[in-house]
């Protein structure tokens, strides 16, 4: 009677053990407490000098060569990529031929000045 006594409380005992709940594993990484501010991946481009005519800012994907349509080839007179992008500008379709290279923000509100007025018809932002 003690043995059948003894192996039900141990038993009892077992199943109590099984019950009772783990933690929770922690995260791998804490959230860093400072937010970084998101970059924009686009160029701002226009038709005339400073912006004038016909201007777009054109969204893109980075480190991807981008050759220009919906009118815009060979009529850019003002580029300049958004803060933090730096861009490569070509003279001919799929990023090949002459290149202008290393624009930063705020660009060129006048192309002229570096002699690639109306010459842009590809370009690539990293």
């Amino acid at each position: 009677m003690k043995t059948s006594a003894i192996l039900i409380a141990i038993t009892a005992l077992a199943g109590v053990a099984v019950a009772v709940p783990t933690p929770a594993p922690a995260a791998d990484a804490a959230p860093s407490p400072i937010l970084e501010k998101r970059q924009s991946n686009g160029v701002f481009v226009g038709e005339h000098a400073h912006y004038g005519g016909r201007t777009e800012h054109l969204r893109v994907a980075v480190g991807v060569c981008h050759t220009l349509g919906n009118g815009w080839p060979n009529i850019i007179t003002a580029f300049g990529p958004d803060p933090g992008r730096v861009c490569t500008i070509y003279d001919d379709n799929f990023c090949s031929g002459a290149s202008y290279a290393n624009i930063v923000n705020p660009g060129f509100p006048d192309l002229g000045i570096i002699g690639w007025n109306d010459r842009i018809n590809s370009f690539r932002c990293f």
